[in-house]
């Protein structure tokens, strides 16, 4: 059923290929399934079960939630989380808990996907495979299941909480003997001594569970006997060889260290890499398309033309607007980053946007304004020593104004200091453009509009209508070759603490908000990303991801449809 496979967020291979599987009188005996997709290719038929562990409030059930997110949006693995807690029907740490936690586990692993099936049916009748063939697992997209604890307390004697060397030997043992099931198993210890993080763990999974109500010293007092009497008890990771047989990661205080043992495989690293980029910090992120084009006046696709006379005044509002609403976090000077794409519509609509140069000593303070026209953009002045430092003759650092340009009687110095992570000082919104973020590439059908396409050649206009994520243009692109390039480019905005503005495009834009907004990556080419606006999406992989939308004007003149919206 096309329909079906089209909406099937596990399909190895797009709708648009369907007809090529048909027999034809040339090929009486067609492939079952095309190569597979980019978005798969990492994952297909590889079964992994992941084991959190670690000691209470260091953000498991976080980094579950994030693990499911990545891996079924980018790599198109079917992910199921199994709670713990969830099995807790008999004794603590009985059979009974864990051989019902194991069958719901085997059953995850051993349905088969749509895709699966398909291929294998046609061998089954030839070659008289059995239909639960190990082989099956070639050709669905893999599978993996998170095992973990959201109550750590509750369920430490439970044989897959992973809280000892007797208990990591038991699921090895389980999984290594269920043949059948042929799943690999990870376990991912988070270690976490900073007790700011851990404190904001606690305050974010109580929100997350309902608990509005502050962490008094009470609270923490508690928290702390608890933790004690588990620590007593609990058994980390050995470096002594006695566990070197396993497959695990050390995470210590996401991302600042991490130890890999027997970590081997394409998605096994690609979780590690993951892993080494999250943080339970709140992100705040914006996105804006460009502004209005010359090209989405007249309705066409693709192409790097210039901005239109109303795309011009966006990009002149935009530049009045981000130093008060992204460089401003709650009245207190934040850093704060942009990326555009490498066409000169991103280009040109973050160029009013002004950059000035902030002491680390402003970060986390309210702006100084000292009367001037500049407002945020306050004049700097710099020591002996930060002069000194930052080059021979720069005594002050000038600002700019909301048109991008030095404050007057100020010029900026004629040798620019040094970037802001390595240098004294850290310039805001210093722009970045990663031709990762382009626009989706429409190849011979660049630069014609959709009627144009359709009277050329109605077949394409039809597959692409029919299954708009897994189409790709002739010589061009689909969706699903945004998401491998945009992978790379997710795992650097994860690592971010700061607030970020990507100006961009349409279609990479509408894939950004799904995963974003944790959405399915198959609603992502049916989305409405509205020109002249900015999307504010916040999420911190504890609670559902908000977002706000502030429509900064002008309204495009007509005609207003762009010819972006079957993009």
């Amino acid at each position: 059923d096309r329909k079906s496979m089209a909406d099937s967020p596990s399909a190895a291979f797009v709708n648009s290929q369907a007809h090529l599987l048909k027999a034809t009188s040339d090929n009486p005996l067609p492939t079952a399934v095309p190569p597979p997709i980019a978005a798969t290719a990492g994952t297909l038929g590889v079964r992994h079960v992941l084991c959190l562990i670690g000691l209470p409030e260091r953000g498991k059930p976080f980094i579950a939630r994030r693990l499911d997110g990545y891996l079924s949006f980018f790599h198109g693995a079917q992910v199921k989380r199994f709670n713990i807690n969830d099995y807790v029907v008999d004794d603590p740490g009985s059979d009974t808990n864990a051989d019902k936690l194991h069958q719901d586990l085997r059953k995850f692993m051993m349905g088969n996907d749509e895709t699966s099936a398909r291929n294998m049916d046609s061998l089954t009748n030839e070659l008289h495979i059995d239909e639960n063939d190990r082989r099956r697992k070639n050709v669905d997209s893999g599978k993996v299941a998170i095992v973990y604890a959201t109550e750590s307390h509750s369920a430490f004697k439970e044989k897959w909480a992973g809280t000892s060397k007797e208990r990591r030997r038991w699921m090895a043992d389980t999984l290594r003997l269920d043949t059948e099931v042929g799943a690999k198993l990870i376990f991912i210890e988070v270690i976490v001594d900073k007790p700011d993080i851990i404190e904001a763990n606690i305050i974010a999974k109580r929100k997350s569970q309902g608990e509005l109500s502050p962490v008094t010293p009470a609270v923490m007092r508690d928290y702390k006997k608890r933790l004690s009497a588990y620590s007593k008890l609990y058994v980390t990771l050995q470096d002594d060889g006695s566990e070197d047989d396993l497959s695990y990661i050390k995470l210590y205080n996401y991302g600042h260290k991490v130890v890999t043992n027997r970590m081997h495989g394409y998605l096994r690293m690609r979780i590690a890499q993951f892993l080494t980029t999250i943080h339970t910090t709140p992100h705040v992120i914006y996105l804006s398309r460009h502004g209005q084009s010359e090209y989405n006046v007249l309705g066409k696709i693709g192409g790097n033309p210039p901005l239109s006379a109303a795309g011009a005044e966006y990009a002149r509002r935009l530049g009045e607007w981000v130093p008060r609403n992204i460089m401003l976090q709650d009245g207190k000077v934040v850093r704060a980053r942009l990326w555009t794409s490498s066409l000169q519509r991103t280009i040109l609509t973050a160029a009013h946007i002004p950059h000035p140069l902030v002491l680390h000593s402003e970060l986390g303070a309210a702006p100084r304004d000292d009367g001037g026209e500049c407002g945020i953009g306050s004049i700097l002045e710099l020591s002996d020593e930060h002069s000194a430092k930052l080059g021979a003759g720069l005594a002050r650092v000038p600002s700019y104004d909301a048109m991008g340009s030095p404050c007057r009687g100020m010029m900026p110095p004629e040798t620019p200091p040094a970037e802001g992570e390595g240098g004294e000082v850290w310039e805001q919104m210093s722009p970045r453009v990663y031709r990762n973020l382009d626009e989706i590439f429409a190849g011979e059908y660049e630069g014609m509009t959709y009627e144009e396409i359709k009277a050329k050649a109605p077949d394409e206009a039809s597959l692409r209508s029919m299954d708009k994520i897994g189409y790709r243009y002739p010589r061009g692109e689909s969706y699903f070759d945004i998401l491998a390039r945009l992978d790379p480019l997710v795992h650097e905005m994860e690592s971010y603490h700061e607030p970020l503005l990507l100006v961009s495009h349409q279609a990479v834009l509408r894939v950004l908000y799904c995963y974003l907004m944790g959405k399915p990556r198959t609603s992502a080419p049916k989305l409405e990303i509205p020109l002249h606006s900015v999307m504010k999406i916040t999420y911190d992989g504890w609670n559902p991801p908000s977002e706000e939308r502030v429509w900064l004007g002008p309204k495009p003149p007509e005609p207003s449809d762009d010819g972006q919206k079957n993009l």
